[in-house]
């Protein structure tokens, strides 16, 4: 990479094209180097190479071949070598793209690739918490494993695709400075900076929403978005993304916001890079964020200066990104984007501030800050969302407001009126539930914003799909709306990523009646029953319209990997199962299953126990209206004098410790007759509805990047 900067560099100075060329070369064959190094991390992940230090510390054989492999990016180093990776392969695409372009900001943009490939492989030689080859002598003895948490089918193709989200926006990114640097404006350019900014945004959406679902069935509590540190280093650029998006647009269709667009596509690629820094500095922790890490300061310092470089080059070229026209119409079209943009902003600065609170106030910012400003801030872009795409260039509200306005708004209107007097015999409410009026009242905005936007996007389908029948008689319905969405991507696409966006919020929502309590049961201890530890009780609980008796509690063992292995202490996972019976007045009995794991932790060193990690394993009745939740908590002992037992450590004596029925007898004695299990419940309206609109968010953004239809 460093030869390919030398010759580009050269080249652009001299205007030496065979300098240009070389250093071009260099850069694609940047891709099979890297791509050598990646594959040989996997290899040594597949043969449990335990000379290997990322290898000794991120994997084990006891782990499913499959857990293993994507163990390459569960990591500092081998997440920094994926990023290498995805870097090196999308400028391989950009390169081959623009190399049909004869343009002089060509060499530009390979420049710029190169330096940020550069500084990828720079962190990889020189600082050891980015080496993914660094030896362990001597050799250790067992690996320690996958973090259990990361065990799951979401959070393994969730980081790989944020981070495509992430990486691929230096791409778009070089692309606009190339421009910039050079003077070349012309349309190609922005073409290809909306595509792989689409491209980009949607990898980062995806990504949230799968973050989302992870959470909310692996973490067992209760909840999919927590304003986590790490989980805001992903919205922030994403939130920016959508900005540019629609920004770019007027750009496009009015010629202006020139200036505007270069800083927001500045600002958000820095932004994919804070976010990596974030999660990888160690100086802000989240439930998924690594170790604190060598790499974070030259990673500030390249951010920072990165950054003031190209804001200075930008304010240097602000005459030539003059607007060719003036806003005429603060309700117009382009009006509404402005706002759009102003709200995206806003939201993205006050994120960061609350993200590093800790380090500004001392203090973190939690849920309830972020909600206080977030949900208007959210409203008032639906809203926004809502009426934009009926409104007209240049034109103000009051000249379209009867045309296209006003019937979406009569839906709006009904739909929140209705909302309102059905909602408090709608959703589920417990004796100890106390109303929060705000939070109701945000929820019928929501509802009523929500149809306004539905309603306007039918309105739209409708008109285009009459227009397109007056044009082709002999279509029908079905096929005309087919060939209509087909032949207008860009517009149409992006109704069904707002009608998925809708169904978000709506599902958002009905967080406002969310119900959440706690239930002790007690258990008696029955009688020894083979490998298994077993407490029955026949305690009730009651939330709302919900009975929840307790059935039996199993402390038992489980494999993890190859189920057919003999058990022995690295892949013996123990849990306690707690199964519940669920009655409501108008449904049978349904038993719901939680369970609290205990993953073992092997000494690399000694490959003896150290610790055991626990994991909970919630159990959610899903239905159309609402989810029940519950999740089985800590085990207490009857006596509040006593201390509680380690029942995961006992089961472990009592399993591995006993030869015979004599010693098993011993062992299962020292159990507790009388336990005490905790129980969280929570009951989530309209959850169901943010996974029907994540997935309609991943239909429709495929559908839009899918190169079929409009050209």
């Amino acid at each position: 990479m460093l030869f390919s900067i030398i010759q580009t560099s050269y080249g652009i100075l001299k205007n030496n094209k065979k300098a240009i060329e070389l250093g071009k070369y260099c850069l694609v064959a940047n891709f099979g180097v890297v791509l050598l190094a990646f594959l040989t991390l996997l290899t040594g992940l597949a043969r449990m190479d335990l000379s290997n230090h990322y290898v000794v510390m991120h994997s084990s054989k006891h782990l499913s071949v499959f857990y293993q492999l994507t163990s390459i990016w569960a990591g500092s180093s081998g997440s920094l070598l994926f990023w290498n990776l995805l870097l090196s392969f999308f400028t391989l695409i950009a390169v081959f793209q623009v190399s049909k372009l004869e343009h002089k900001r060509n060499p530009y943009m390979n420049l710029l690739l190169a330096v940020f490939g550069a500084f990828f492989s720079f962190l990889a030689i020189f600082f050891e918490d980015a080496q993914a080859f660094k030896e362990f002598r001597p050799e250790a003895v067992v690996g320690r494993g996958l973090n259990p948490l990361l065990q799951h089918w979401a959070m393994i193709i969730h980081p790989p695709i944020l981070y495509i989200g992430y990486v691929s926006f230096a791409i778009p990114f070089a692309i606009a400075m190339s421009a910039l640097f050079t003077g070349e404006y012309k349309a190609d350019w922005l073409k290809l900076i909306r595509k792989w900014s689409l491209f980009s945004w949607f990898f980062l959406g995806v990504g949230i929403l799968l973050g989302s679902k992870w959470a909310y069935e692996e973490l067992g509590w209760g909840g999919y978005w927590a304003w986590d540190p790490v989980e805001n280093a992903s919205l922030m650029p994403w939130l920016l993304a959508s900005a540019f998006l629609h920004s770019i647009i007027i750009q496009e269709r009015r010629g202006m916001l020139k200036f505007w667009n270069f800083f927001i596509i500045i600002l958000t690629f820095h932004f994919t890079l804070l976010g990596t820094w974030i999660t990888r500095s160690g100086v802000l922790e989240g439930p998924h964020s690594f170790s604190q890490s060598s790499i974070g300061t030259p990673f500030i310092l390249f951010i920072g200066l990165s950054f003031f470089f190209h804001c200075g080059i930008l304010i240097l070229k602000r005459d030539y990104l003059k607007p060719e026209r003036n806003l005429e119409a603060i309700t117009s079209k382009e009006g509404s984007f402005f706002l759009n943009n102003f709200i995206l902003i806003l939201a993205c600065m006050v994120i960061l501030l609350g993200v590093f609170s800790p380090l500004l106030y001392g203090k973190e910012f939690k849920s309830p800050w972020y909600n206080a400003w977030g949900i208007p801030a959210g409203l008032f872009l639906l809203f926004l969302m809502g009426v934009s795409p009926l409104l007209a260039w240049r034109k103000g509200a009051d000249k379209v407001f009867f045309s296209t306005l006003f019937k979406p708004a009569l839906v709006g209107l009904l739909c929140g009126i209705v909302y309102s007097f059905v909602y408090s015999n709608f959703f589920t409410k417990s004796d100890h539930s106390v109303n929060d009026i705000l939070s109701e009242i945000y929820s019928v905005l929501t509802i009523g914003l929500g149809g306004l936007t539905l309603a306007g996007i039918f309105q739209e389908f409708y008109r285009g799909v009459r227009a397109r029948k007056e044009r082709h008689q002999n279509e029908n319905y079905f096929v005309s709306t087919y060939r209509l969405i087909l032949q207008n991507k860009r517009r149409y696409g992006g109704y069904l990523v707002h009608f998925s966006i809708v169904l978000l919020f709506v599902g958002y929502s009905g967080n406002a009646f969310q119900q959440n309590t706690s239930i002790k049961y007690f258990y008696h201890l029955a009688p020894l029953q083979g490998e298994e530890i077993v407490y029955v009780s026949q305690d009730k609980g009651i939330i709302g319209n919900y009975e929840i008796e307790a059935n039996a509690l199993k402390i038992k063992p489980l494999i993890n990997g190859d189920q057919n292995a003999s058990p022995n202490l690295f892949n013996v996972i123990v849990t306690e199962e707690a199964s519940f019976k669920i009655r409501t007045a108008l449904s049978q009995a349904n038993v719901l299953k939680t369970e609290r794991r205990f993953y073992p932790q092997i000494s690399h060193l000694s490959g003896r126990l150290e610790t055991q990690i626990p994991t909970s394993e919630p159990a959610i009745q899903s239905k159309p209206k609402e989810d029940l939740y519950i999740q089985l908590g800590a085990l207490e002992s009857v006596d509040s004098q006593s201390e509680n037992p380690d029942l995961p450590l006992l089961f472990m004596d009592f399993f591995f410790g006993a030869n015979s029925f004599q010693e098993k007898q011993e062992m299962f004695s020292k159990f507790p007759t009388q336990i005490i299990g905790n129980l969280e419940i929570w009951v989530n309206p309209l959850v169901k509805l943010i996974w029907i609109g994540s997935l309609l968010f991943f239909l429709s953004g495929l559908f839009i990047l899918f190169p079929i239809g409009e050209k």
